[in-house]
């Protein structure tokens, strides 16, 4: 096949079997490569595709149609094991047959920075009741996920939600008082009390409540499974079922929840994934 048929960037092959009567199919995947944490986009371009969709393990990625090709964008989780991964491509033509192609992701491992701190015991130490809280308000959280919009809201690239700088980077692993600790799973990004804090991109308020860890927190459903984050709000500026543009004043920063100061936490969700949220600005066009 020439490279008219199949255009693919380094660190995703088609599997030989797949290659076959795949000439109508032009597969595009960028970046290049992708490491832990990452968002990488795809295209896909054939004649005959009327719908399309794909799935990578046991996650479906959605696609979405637009100028004769079909879009969807992966994200590969912070912890996901380095190595192959199998992305299995499906479509359907007018009269519903289905045409399946494999495509093989090549995960990189990725050396996130890591950060030892003793606190006080008494910082450390959760009462029960405590723990019942927490563990409704990550089951409230972990629900989200597999609820969103199979209709894409968001729109070109994302937006940071404050201008300051990564006070925290993102997968950084912490180790208090001698313990592993949970992987960062979002950027804590500089911001004083009051700072404002806007939407990076179009979507609907899923979620706008007080938790214990995150403080006042607010989570934007973008559509075709993709979420973002903001924790440790000081004020909410968007009721919950609301739709939102890119840019729009959702919040202001401040330091409600489990922290020390103030700033902004800002993640993302993508298909279930945690991902770092500056691939979205770096990933998305």
């Amino acid at each position: 096949m020439g490279a008219a048929g199949l255009a693919l960037s380094v660190g995703f092959f088609l599997s030989a079997s797949a290659l076959a009567g795949a000439a109508e199919w032009s597969v595009v995947v960028t970046p290049a490569g992708v490491s832990q944490g990452g968002v990488v986009g795809i295209q896909v371009a054939g004649e005959e595709i009327q719908t399309m969709k794909a799935r990578l393990g046991h996650r479906e990625i959605p696609f979405f149609a637009g100028q004769g090709v079909f879009s969807g964008l992966i994200g590969v989780d912070l912890e996901e094991r380095p190595g192959a991964a199998g992305l299995v491509l499906q479509g359907w033509n007018r009269s519903g047959e289905r045409k399946e192609r494999k495509v093989t992701l090549h995960v990189r491992k990725k050396k996130f920075p890591q950060e030892k701190l003793s606190v006080p015991a008494s910082f450390d130490r959760i009462d029960e009741a405590t723990k019942k809280r927490i563990d409704r308000e990550q089951e409230q959280l972990n629900g989200l996920w597999t609820a969103s919009s199979l209709e894409r809201w968001w729109e070109g690239a994302f937006l940071a939600p404050v201008s300051g700088g990564v006070t925290s980077p993102f997968g950084l692993r912490r180790i208090v008082n001698g313990l592993p600790r949970s992987p960062h799973g979002g950027v804590d990004l500089k911001a004083s009390m009051g700072t404002e804090v806007l939407a990076a991109n179009h979507g609907r308020v899923a979620l706008r409540e007080d938790f214990f860890f995150s403080g006042k927190s607010i989570v934007l459903d973008h559509g075709g499974g993709l979420y973002t984050m903001y924790f440790h709000l000081d004020e909410f500026h968007a009721d919950k079922g609301a739709q939102v543009r890119k840019g729009d004043l959702i919040g202001r920063a401040g330091m409600t929840g489990r922290v020390t100061g103030p700033h902004l936490h800002w993640g993302a969700r993508l298909n279930g994934a945690r991902v770092d949220p500056l691939e979205l600005i770096a990933a998305v066009k």
